[in-house]
């Protein structure tokens, strides 16, 4: 019973669906705090989301573009923002056993185990802010996350991706 136990605890420790990976990467000769309007680069297709969590995400983006003291403009700006969503479906092996004998090695004992492959969904958000008059980009967010079943669980993880991508900006 106690083999099962740990197994179980190392199992639900390797699920990735609490990781919240994110990573940036921007340009180390840029003058962020020279910027101080954005505007929206025209949507990428292709997005897997519904128009209801596209506006979510522009919301939150939108939020902490105002937190950093960028005042969003209709025609020209400083920067270009853009994002793209897109979803994966990866497996995720479990194997289960059931051990039982005296112990490791030549012991005497019988084991079965079980493995279970379960699709997963693997979300990534990434966000691209592009200087307007160089046409170059100076800052990328990526965020990588389980995807729920759930809208407000999804939210609340776009939610956070966003502040988590959005700490590191600007860069210092």
């Amino acid at each position: 019973m106690n083999r099962i136990m740990v197994l179980l605890a190392v199992a639900w420790a390797g699920l990735p669906a609490g990781a919240q990976k994110v990573h940036v990467d921007f340009d180390h000769a840029c003058n962020f705090f020279s910027y101080q309007t954005y505007r929206w680069a025209p949507s990428a297709p292709g997005q897997d989301m519904n128009q209801l969590m596209q506006e979510r995400v522009t919301g939150f983006i939108e939020e902490a573009l105002a937190a950093r003291r960028l005042k969003r403009v209709d025609k020209a700006g400083d920067l270009l923002v853009s994002y793209k969503i897109s979803t994966e479906e990866l497996p995720q092996y479990t194997t289960f056993s059931d051990g039982t004998g005296p112990g490791w090695g030549w012991g005497w004992g019988s084991s079965v185990s079980v493995t279970t492959v379960q699709p997963i969904l693997l979300g990534t958000l990434v966000v691209d802010i592009t200087d307007a008059r160089q046409k170059r980009l100076v800052f990328q967010g990526v965020a990588t996350t389980t995807v729920s079943a759930k809208p407000q669980h999804n939210t609340k993880k776009l939610a956070s991706a966003v502040r988590k991508i959005f700490e590191k900006y600007p860069p210092r």
